[in-house]
C-alpha cells in the first residue's frame, strides 16, 4: 500500500567502479568479491526463503476454522509493508488489533494510512470467508484515529464474527477475487502507457465505491489528470525535502537478504520497479543517503511512475480522521486491487498527497495540500485519503516479504 516504491534506492552511488563482463546475457561484475556478495544477497533468486513463504504455504498448512481466514489477511496490502496487525483468534472469532509500534512516524502522524492497511485485512478476510464455507460479519471499533499516537501496546480495531454459511455456495465474483489474494501485488514498473483502462473496468470501479459508502474520482487525460500530477509531484518534493519524513520512511526499507529475512517486512530493492541490471548492481553497492534514495524516488515518481500510468485515482471519504471511514477506503482499496489482478491490471498506491495533508496537520501549517485535493475532486463534502495509479504491466511483479501467521498472533 502506500508508495511502498521509493525506487530512488537505485543510485547506490555511481554503479561502475569496475569493468562488466557479459556471459550469455548476464552481467557478471569482474571482482571475484563482488560477485561472491551477489551470491549471498540471492540477487538471482531474491523471493525465496521463510520471508516469502505466506504467498505459498497457504496451499499446504491445512489451517482450519477461524485461523485459515488469518492467512489470507497478511497478504493485505499495508502501508509501506509494515504489517501492523495482530489478530486473536476463536473458533467462531476473529480480533484485529492494531500494533501501535509498528508506525510510519512522521510519514503518518496520525495513523491514518495505518487503519486504511487493516481495512485491507478486513476485505482480504471477507473475500475468503465465502470460500471457507462462512460469512463474516464486521464490527469496526468507532472513533477518530489518534490524534497523540501511543506508540506501544494494542489497540482493538474490529471484530469479524463468522457463522457457517451451510449450503450456500460462494458466488462467481467472489470466487474470482479470492482467486486473487495470493496473486495480488503492487506494481512499480512503469506501465503501458498507450493501452487504456477499458470503460468496462472503470464502471465496475465507480459502483463498487459507491456502494461501499465512498467515492472514487478517476483521472485519465485533461486539466484534472494534470492537476493530479502536479499535487503528486510536489506533494513527494515536499516530503523529500522534509528530514524527519524522510528518516521514518527510509528505517523501513531492507535493502540487504539478511534484513529482509530478518524482518520480514518493509519495502525490498527487488519489488522498487528498477531495471534489473540495476536491481543487480543496487544490491551490491553500498546505500547511499536516505535523502539522495528519495530524491531518486522522486524522479522516478515523475518521469517513470506517473508518465507511464493511463490513469490515476483518489479515494474519499467523509471524514479523513475516521477510523470506520478510513477502514472503509482500505476495504474498496484491497477489492479493486483484487478485481484488477483477475483482469490483468496492474495498481500501485502513491499516497505522498495524503501524507503532505496530514504533516502539514501536524505542524499546524495552512494546509494547501487539503485545499489542492479538494478543488481536484471538486467537492467539500469528501475528504481524500489515498491516491494510486494503474495500468497494464510491462513485467511480472515481485512480492513482498511477509510475516508468519503465528508471529501475528495475540495468546
Amino acid at each position: 500500500m502506500k508508495n511502498l516504491q521509493h525506487s530512488g534506492i537505485a543510485s547506490r552511488r555511481n554503479f561502475l567502479k569496475g569493468g562488466l563482463k557479459t556471459l550469455g546475457g548476464l552481467a557478471i561484475v569482474a571482482s571475484g568479491g563482488i560477485v561472491y556478495q551477489a551470491v549471498d544477497e540471492d540477487i538471482f533468486s531474491p523471493f525465496d526463503g521463510p520471508a516469502y513463504a505466506p504467498w505459498h504455504t497457504w496451499k499446504t498448512d491445512k489451517l482450519t476454522g477461524a485461523l485459515a481466514l488469518v492467512q489470507f489477511a497478511i497478504l493485505a496490502a499495508n502501508p509501506h509493508n509494515t504489517q501492523a496487525w495482530r489478530f486473536r483468534v476463536t473458533d467462531q472469532q476473529i480480533e484485529l488489533y492494531a500494533d501501535m509500534q509498528r508506525h510510519l512516524g512522521n510519514m503518518d502522524p496520525f495513523r491514518r494510512e495505518m487503519w486504511i492497511g487493516f481495512g485491507c485485512a478486513l476485505e482480504n478476510i471477507a473475500v475468503a470467508a465465502p470460500s471457507h464455507g462462512y460469512h463474516a460479519d464486521i464490527a469496526v471499533t468507532p472513533g477518530a484515529v489518534p490524534k497523540q499516537p501511543a506508540e506501544q501496546g494494542t489497540v482493538l480495531v474490529a471484530v469479524v464474527t463468522l457463522t457457517e454459511a451451510g449450503a450456500t455456495q460462494p458466488s462467481a465474483e467472489n470466487k474470482r477475487l479470492f482467486s486473487a489474494i495470493a496473486q495480488r501485488h503492487t506494481d512499480r514498473n512503469p506501465y503501458q502507457p498507450a493501452q487504456p483502462v477499458p470503460d468496462s473496468l472503470t464502471k465496475a470501479f465507480a459502483q463498487m465505491s459507491r456502494s461501499a459508502g465512498v467515492r472514487l474520482d478517476l483521472f485519465d487525460k485533461g486539466p484534472a489528470r494534470q492537476g493530479f500530477d502536479l499535487i503528486m509531484t510536489d506533494a513527494t518534493h515536499a516530503i523529500v525535502e522534509d528530514p524527519a519524513m524522510v528518516a521514518d520512511s527510509q528505517r523501513w526499507f531492507r535493502t540487504t537478504d539478511k534484513a529482509i529475512q530478518t524482518h520480514r517486512d518493509g519495502p525490498t530493492l527487488s519489488v522498487a520497479g528498477l531495471p534489473p541490471a540495476i536491481t543487480l548492481l543496487a544490491k551490491i553497492f553500498p546505500d547511499p543517503s536516505a535523502h539522495k534514495s528519495h530524491q531518486m524516488w522522486e524522479t522516478a515518481t515523475r518521469d517513470q511512475q506517473l508518465a507511464s500510468a493511463p490513469a490515476t485515482g483518489i479515494i474519499s471519504i467523509k471524514d479523513r480522521y475516521s477510523k470506520a471511514d478510513n477502514i472503509a477506503a482500505g476495504r474498496v482499496w484491497q477489492r479493486l486491487h483484487l478485481w484488477a489482478t483477475t483482469e490483468g491490471l496492474s495498481m500501485q498506491p502513491m499516497n505522498q498527497p495524503l501524507e503532505w495533508v496530514d504533516r502539514l496537520q501536524q505542524q499546524a501549517m495552512p494546509n494547501v495540500a487539503a485545499q489542492r485535493l479538494t478543488e481536484l475532486i471538486g467537492s467539500t463534502q469528501w475528504q481524500p485519503t489515498f491516491a494510486f495509479r494503474m495500468g497494464f504491466p510491462t513485467t511480472a511483479v515481485g512480492i513482498s516479504p511477509r510475516r508468519s501467521v503465528q508471529d501475528r498472533l495475540l495468546s
